[in-house]
């Protein structure tokens, strides 16, 4: 019989095994010209989960909806999201408006975490029922989202 822990972390056992069992310097990711370690990568998850949690207010079980392209940024935020105990909703860029619009209105996210290039698509949805974005102001990242 397989023994199951009493508590599962997904981004733990993806990210923070691989350092801990000594891949820290081995490449996690490549993107194009870069090649981002397992080290790096723990790094980065860690603080899009700290910046969830400390500066977005988002909490156990909480949903994050991410509005984001290809690349290492996803994997950081879907990753941080997990390490803090809250729901990533990833959706596709492929989608048009009327279909980012269902699922923001419909999955109750605190937090929507978008790439600036899909920024235009959030704007031209007339029936958002989430609250509007604001500009945080220690940055330009929006308040009530995050742009990466």
């Amino acid at each position: 019989m397989i023994a199951l822990p009493d508590t599962f972390n997904a981004a733990s056992w993806f990210i923070d095994r691989n350092v801990a069992e000594g891949r820290g310097p081995k490449v996690a990711i490549e993107c194009g010209d870069q090649r981002i370690s397992y080290a790096e990568v723990l790094e980065r998850v860690n603080r899009v989960g700290n910046m969830l949690r400390d500066q977005f207010d988002v909490r156990l079980e909480e949903r994050v909806v991410l509005l984001l392209v290809d690349g290492p940024e996803f994997i950081y935020t879907f990753f941080g999201a997990v390490k803090i105990g809250a729901v990533p909703i990833p959706t596709s860029t492929l989608w048009k408006p009327a279909d980012y619009e269902y699922v923001l209105n419909d999955s109750r996210a605190r937090v929507i975490v978008i790439s600036e290039a899909l920024l235009p698509s959030l704007a031209i949805m007339p029936k958002l029922r989430t609250c509007p974005l604001r500009r945080n102001n220690r940055s330009s990242t929006p308040r009530s989202a995050s742009t990466l």
